[in-house]
């Protein structure tokens, strides 16, 4: 019984379809539906139930799934403590800068504790990181890079973006109750990046609602744009992770609570495929725990 395939079990009982598994090991879906069919064979038994659009666990693999859990975690926890004494090196990242500052630093610094022998080069920019002109070893970004040459590995799946604004600001300028309203709003808007544009998109019933939005003062630095919302500048749609302190704390105000916003999943992106190595792959186990618990 191979450590892969049993991973590949485990997380096609959580995310219910071979092709989002695939994706999250950075394999093929064809590679991830083998590793199912040799666990099964290994164990004699169907564990799940196939169709074309979904994964059913049957009972048998509602029996095994919390023996795999707990098999993998404890695989993980050995291989941890293996690579505690051997990963060293230095790995150069560029992270945005909202996330960087507010909530990664933390978690770095606790990551170089455990891996002290690793050193860490953090370069903040919300741009995307160009792998061929700059020495990076992997960027964390909202969104999928539009360079399918790209590797692209999740850290966050569920993470949306979250419009929202002072109330100093919304007391002057009064509430938008709808998308169009946004129009007559000073609306801090990211520039400079193809991805991140002055069209927001919210979604309701099935309905799309893009806005094309306008404002008197833009950036390319996201931190810089959450600081002047802080400021009773204007109205940002950011990325929820940015500001969800900023809003649990009273200083800024979500709008529009009626209208779905936009997905912004945080992953990691690498090169190509050989520049994943364990030093990258422990930091993104680890990433991955803390920032589930965040």
């Amino acid at each position: 019984m191979k450590f892969f395939d049993v991973k590949v079990f485990v997380l096609a009982s959580e995310l219910g379809n071979l092709s989002a598994v695939a994706r999250e090991l950075s394999v093929t879906p064809a590679a991830a539906s083998a590793a199912l069919k040799r666990l099964e064979l290994d164990l004699d038994t169907r564990l799940i139930q196939r169709s074309t659009r979904s994964l059913t666990l049957t009972q048998t693999g509602h029996n095994f799934l919390p023996h795999a859990r707990k098999a993998l975690e404890s695989l993980t926890q050995g291989k941890q403590s293996v690579q505690l004494n051997s990963l060293q090196g230095s790995m150069t990242l560029s992270v945005p800068s909202d996330f960087g500052r507010n909530i990664l630093m933390e978690h770095l610094c606790e990551f170089q504790i455990q891996y002290p022998d690793i050193k860490l080069k953090v370069r903040l920019s919300d741009k995307y990181a160009n792998f061929y002109s700059q020495t990076v070893d992997a960027a964390l970004r909202y969104g999928e890079p539009n360079d399918s040459s790209l590797i692209s590995l999740p850290l966050i799946r569920n993470n949306t973006r979250i419009l929202c604004a002072s109330p100093e600001y919304l007391a002057l300028h009064g509430t938008p109750l709808k998308p169009e309203d946004l129009r007559q709003h000073n609306c801090l808007h990211f520039t400079g990046d193809d991805n991140l544009t002055d069209i927001w998109r919210f979604f309701q019933n099935k309905q799309v609602f893009s806005v094309k939005v306008t404002g008197k003062h833009l950036s390319d630095d996201g931190d810089y744009l959450r600081r002047l919302a802080l400021k009773g500048a204007g109205i940002v749609y950011k990325t929820g992770f940015d500001v969800i302190q900023d809003i649990e704390a009273g200083r800024l105000i979500p709008l529009l609570p009626e209208f779905e916003k936009e997905n912004s999943p945080l992953n990691m992106i690498l090169p190509h495929r050989k520049s994943y190595d364990a030093n990258l792959n422990t930091l993104r186990e680890y990433l991955l725990t803390a920032l589930e618990q965040q």
